[in-house]
């Protein structure tokens, strides 16, 4: 942001030195970047009024001009932009500019006693330099006594701060913001300019018919109207003020919503009213493919999140951004509708952004602007309209949407202030320090105050911000260093962690390779998992400003980031992959932060199959502490296979889900194979985790073997079959595993082949085959009421 010293003194009088300023500012948090002044050694540069201008008798290309500079001299001069009565800049002979002496010159047989200069050649960037004079010298807009040194007409000499204002400020993106700010580090006051005015009573209804606001994107839209225009030339000095802000001046309308804009850090825009099809300003979004073309001369060809300002027949201007060709203030004008509005920041920066279309009015309102900014600043500008005499202004305006932002109030404990910044301060203190800044501040009780926030400081909304405030107009660098103290404890691992680091520990031990992901992913990768649209994963949280649509929302699970991984690895050659990633996913709750919830993802690509997934993963929780998990067919997930998907169940609770990727997510993530994934929610089951593990010695009597292989259905979920062995068993059973199952020739289509490894034993005698096999019979029996029959 760029603050000429000389226009923030209108506001705020300071009676201190360049450097006293800028410390003081960098030291309450507003960074100083550079000070500058355009050029301060113009010492023999005054105005000149022209009284006579001839063409030169001997060379076609050249003037002579008679010029008053408090005593009549000539000067010749090539300049195609000057005429009798113009006010220019002289360089006087004897002066030095730019490091040349400029001397008296015959030109032709006439001595020019000086000559005339350009913005450019006093030190202006070629992008500030008003229309009129780009190509040419510089001709005043204003009267002004021949001889008055030109420093003092350009305002040339006068500093200029550039200040780097953090995001969470807009309310320093403008002169009066920064004249707060320097007020606030004074313990000064600032005078606000006036917004009062003159008015005709004419009804607005006779030139303009209505505002219709059809978006929810636009949250207020003011109009003016101003009739008998006079659009020309701004006076000098606000050209002088635009120039030195770093905006070029254009005509008297156009600048004086740009002074206004820098003034107050509300964007406006003027609209030739004759120009508005209908007579009526409609806010809508942008139709799918709409063009439009910018005062740039760009024609844009818009999406259906752009924010348009329409009238009854086209667009007119990209709200917020940009104005259109068609609707721009230009000499003929006569009556304008001044707009002066607030839209969603969050609309504005994505559209910014996606039409790489930046502008001063986007970049204020990108960062959010009150409500109330609105009304101020078109007020203040029909003040300068009148001042200067352009234009009739009516007493009626359109005025659409809010008002008023809502009120907050945040409570300050000064016990909780003094701790945290390690400094005593006195209530009086305190409450002074936000006055200062425009709180309104008021007793609660002997500890605590209740401050009223300001509409422009939309960045205050908790104790920790009025700290911060407080803080930095102390000055951080007066707080004594203090050295830290605390309570001797014994540093140890949350339960959480612990039961993480174990885990980590058993599924390296089965040779997986640990992965970390990023907690933001984009909402297309629910699409890739054929996620429903109604499904509790999809109610995801919204990055407010995101690096882009990769990275826009927060996880509510972490399978799209393994497969993600799993393709990137295969196509790096890659073909035996066991992945697992322990990270946080995170679920909207009623609060203004989500719920932090710790998961377990595992992937497999390979020569794997479910039974493989599902033992790696009893496994590792086994060791870990956790044991007696079901698994429930589950055939709705798109994501997975239907015939090859279960839900994870532990003490009765549905904690996650595995299985085989289905083949639709499989070819979104470019994964050619077959591939398997599993994902189950930590947080349920932390508290359950067996850590007291006792041991008991190893049996002493051999174990029973036998080999079972049964043909079923290829529905029928094993856990079934070995329910049903092991109730029979009555508490025989050491240990159960499946090691083989088939499906192909010899086997009719849509049974399957399962084959059990089951010992059996007990730990005080060894079983007799009687035992065994009476076992066996029963749970056969049971078995074949279930379709499931032993295989010959």
């Amino acid at each position: 942001m760029l603050v000429p010293l000389i226009w923030q003194k209108d506001y705020i009088k300071l009676d201190k030195d360049l450097k006293t300023i800028t410390d003081r500012l960098s030291e309450t948090g507003s960074h100083v970047e550079s000070v500058y002044t355009i050029s301060d050694k113009l010492e023999g540069l005054v105005v000149g009024k022209v009284l006579k201008q001839v063409k030169h008798p001997n060379a076609d290309k050249l003037q002579v001009l008679t010029i008053d500079i408090g005593s009549e001299i000539t000067i010749v001069t090539s300049a195609k932009n000057t005429k009798e009565g113009d006010y220019l800049i002289v360089i006087k002979s004897g002066s030095t500019i730019n490091g040349q002496k400029i001397d008296d010159h015959d030109f032709f047989g006439i001595t020019s006693q000086g000559m005339l200069t350009s913005y450019k050649e006093i030190g202006y960037d070629d992008s500030l330099i008003e229309k009129k004079s780009k190509d040419g010298v510089i001709v005043l807009s204003s009267e002004f006594k021949p001889g008055t040194p030109a420093i003092e007409v350009l305002y040339s000499n006068t500093p200029v701060i550039e200040y780097e204002i953090t995001p969470n400020r807009p309310d320093c993106l403008s002169i009066i913001g920064m004249a707060r700010e320097s007020a606030a580090s004074f313990n000064s006051e600032i005078s606000y300019p006036s917004i009062d005015y003159p008015t005709v009573s004419d009804k607005k209804e006779d030139y303009f018919k209505k505002i219709e606001i059809k978006s929810d994107k636009c949250k207020r839209y003011t109009g003016r109207i101003v009739k008998n225009v006079k659009v020309g030339e701004s006076p000098q000095w606000l050209k002088n003020l635009l120039m030195l802000a770093g905006m070029r001046p254009v005509n008297n309308i156009v600048d004086i919503t740009n002074f206004v804009m820098l003034e107050t850090g509300q964007p406006l825009h003027a609209y030739d009213l004759e120009s508005l099809a209908d007579r009526k300003i409609i806010v809508r979004d942008a139709k799918e493919g709409e063009l439009i073309k910018t005062l740039d001369g760009v024609e844009r060809k818009l999406n259906s999140d752009v924010l348009l300002i329409a009238d009854g027949k086209e667009a007119i201007g990209i709200a917020g951004i940009m104005g259109s060709m068609d609707s721009e203030i230009t000499e003929n004008t006569k009556t304008i509708l001044l707009e002066s509005a607030n839209f969603d920041s969050d609309n504005i920066r994505k559209s910014s952004k996606s039409l790489n279309l930046r502008s001063e009015a986007s970049s204020r309102f990108e960062k959010q602007i009150s409500v109330e900014n609105s009304e101020f600043a078109s007020k203040r500008v029909m003040k300068l309209i009148t001042d200067l005499g352009l234009g009739e202004v009516l007493e009626d305006s359109f005025d659409e949407g809010y008002k008023n932002s809502e009120e907050n109030e945040v409570k300050l404990r000064i016990s909780r202030l003094n701790s945290l910044i390690g400094h005593e301060f006195s209530k009086d203190e305190a409450i002074s320090y936000l006055k200062s800044l425009e709180f309104e501040v008021r007793d609660l009780d002997e500890d605590t105050i209740i401050a009223k926030i300001p509409h422009f400081r939309m960045d205050i909304s908790i104790e920790a911000d009025l700290i911060e405030e407080i803080a930095r107009l102390y000055g951080m660098g007066k707080v004594i260093s203090k050295p830290l103290y605390s309570s001797l404890q014994r540093g140890e691992k949350s339960p959480m962690r612990l039961l993480k680091d174990d885990l980590k520990l058993n599924l390296f031990g089965q040779q997986f390779s640990e992965i970390t992901t990023y907690s933001f992913i984009s909402p297309k990768e629910y699409d890739k998992l054929g996620i429903n649209e109604d499904s509790k994963l999809r109610d995801f949280v919204k990055i407010i400003n995101p690096l882009g649509e990769d990275y826009s929302v927060m996880r509510t699970t972490l399978l799209a980031n393994m497969l993600t991984t799993i393709s990137k690895n295969l196509s790096y050659k890659q073909k035996d992959l066991r992945f697992y990633e322990i990270g946080t996913s995170f679920v909207k709750t009623d609060e203004k932060l989500p719920s932090e919830r710790q998961y377990l993802s595992m992937g497999l690509y390979g020569n794997y199959t479910f039974y493989n997934l599902k033992d790696f993963f009893i496994k590792a929780m086994a060791r870990t502490g956790f044991r007696g998990f079901e698994f429930k067919t589950e055939e709705n997930v798109k994501a997975f296979h239907s015939g090859r998907c279960a839900n994870i169940y532990f003490d009765g609770k549905k904690i996650g889900i595995m299985g085989q990727i289905s083949y639709e997510s499989l070819e979104a993530y470019n994964i050619k194979g077959l591939a398997l994934a599993l994902e189950i929610d930590l947080s349920l089951i932390a508290d359950k985790r067996l850590t007291d593990i006792r041991y008991k010695p190893l049996d002493k009597y051999p174990s029973s073997l036998r080999d079972y292989s049964f043909i079923c259905d290829i529905n029928v979920e094993s856990r079934k079959i070995e329910d049903i062995i092991i109730t029979r068993a009555k508490g025989l059973v050491r240990s159960i595993e499946i090691f083989d199952i088939y499906q192909g020739e010899q086997i009719e289509e849509g049974k399957k082949s399962i084959s059990y490894k089951v010992a059996f034993g007990k730990s005080d005698r060894t079983l007799k085959d009687e035992e065994v096999e009476k076992i066996e019979k029963e749970f056969l029996k049971d078995l074949e009421e279930k379709d499931v029959v032993l295989r010959s």
